[in-house]
């Protein structure tokens, strides 16, 4: 069973990275949205995430590591991100013992308004404009042995882009090793597989800033297929101190490779410290961030936040509120 899942593991990468060139291509491929990391934690560790998320946020990231979570749990995050757009994420997830773990989530963007512009009024028509995408996803996770989990989700994705809507089906799938050398951990994802967006209009073409005659049709584009290898290891690991590791090789379908790392420190499973590191990212680099995850009766409650730094553009800052209903996988 193992063999024939990493046999699995390395022909949905091989798939992944097929349609990659050996150039960038940047701005060829729609539903940017979903390559926003939409946990707090993991963005502040560099979003190196796909061998360590344990609670309902892993929906954003490896779905395999949903089956952590022990009993419920739940992640919401705001994202206020690039000139005015804000995203909002929140996810659910629920173990059903033998029957696996299922969950809950969506992601919003709202691009805020925007003032038109035309050729002939390029200082603004007087009127507005907003864009949105929305992704609504059903994931489910379980182990297939004591050290092999697989997880997955399945999305409707809506691109409403003011003048023209498409909507489409997307589906990521994950595995999760649990090596048994100390703790060290392995997590492959294949995220956005799916159909082509068609948008449902036309546009009007220009030619020297006047239009052509008869409208043309907007050409499909792709969603944006990743790859990502990652590991990570608890070097330290007691009731006092804890320290995690963590590093994610991506692979894009509209981009080059690219290398994330991150650390977690943790102070009696309560307090939290993180930093990362994004290479070879168009503008991405230094991330950090702390938390807090505090035992109630029956429950814990956490609050995480992130700052990510943008050099030419702006910092970008993340909040995720998370409950944890009998407490995640230590």
């Amino acid at each position: 069973m193992l063999r024939k899942s990493i046999l699995i593991i390395l022909v949905l990468g091989l798939a992944a990275t097929a349609q990659s060139q050996e150039f960038a291509k940047v701005g060829t491929m729609g539903a940017q949205f979903l390559k926003v990391d939409m946990d707090a934690r993991s963005a502040a560790m560099g979003s190196a995430s796909m061998a360590f998320s344990n609670d309902a946020g892993a929906a954003f990231g490896n779905p395999a590591g949903l089956v952590y979570v022990r009993n419920s749990s739940f992640v919401a995050t705001y994202a206020p991100w690039f000139a005015d757009i804000n995203l909002y994420g929140a996810s659910l997830a629920h173990n059903f013992g033998g029957y696996g773990v299922v969950g809950l989530h969506f992601i919003h963007l709202n691009s805020g308004e925007m003032e038109e512009t035309t050729v002939d009024q390029q200082q603004g028509t007087g009127q507005t404009f907003s864009t949105t995408n929305l992704a609504i996803g059903l994931s489910y996770a379980r182990h297939l042995t004591d050290k092999f989990a697989i997880g997955g989700n399945a999305r409707w994705i809506h691109e409403d882009l003011w003048v023209a809507q498409s909507n489409v089906f997307g589906v990521d799938i994950g595995f999760l090793y649990e090596t048994g050398y100390k703790t060290l951990r392995m997590g492959m994802t294949v995220k956005n597989f799916g159909s082509k967006f068609n948008l449902n209009n036309n546009y009007w073409d220009l030619d020297n800033g006047d239009s052509l005659s008869t409208p043309s049709e907007f050409l499909p584009y792709d969603l944006p297929i990743e790859f990502i290898f990652g590991l990570a290891v608890d070097p330290v690991n007691n009731p006092v101190h804890q320290i995690t590791l963590a590093v994610d090789a991506i692979h894009p379908s509209d981009n080059l490779e690219r290398l994330q790392i991150g650390a977690e420190y943790g102070y009696q499973k309560t307090a939290f410290l993180r930093a990362g590191y994004i290479f070879r990212h168009d503008t991405g680099g230094l991330n950090a961030g702390a938390g807090v995850l505090v035992p109630m009766s029956g429950y814990r409650l956490g609050i995480d936040y992130a700052f990510s730094n943008y050099t030419i553009l702006d910092n970008v800052h993340r909040f995720t509120l998370r409950f944890e209903f009998g407490g995640p996988k230590p």
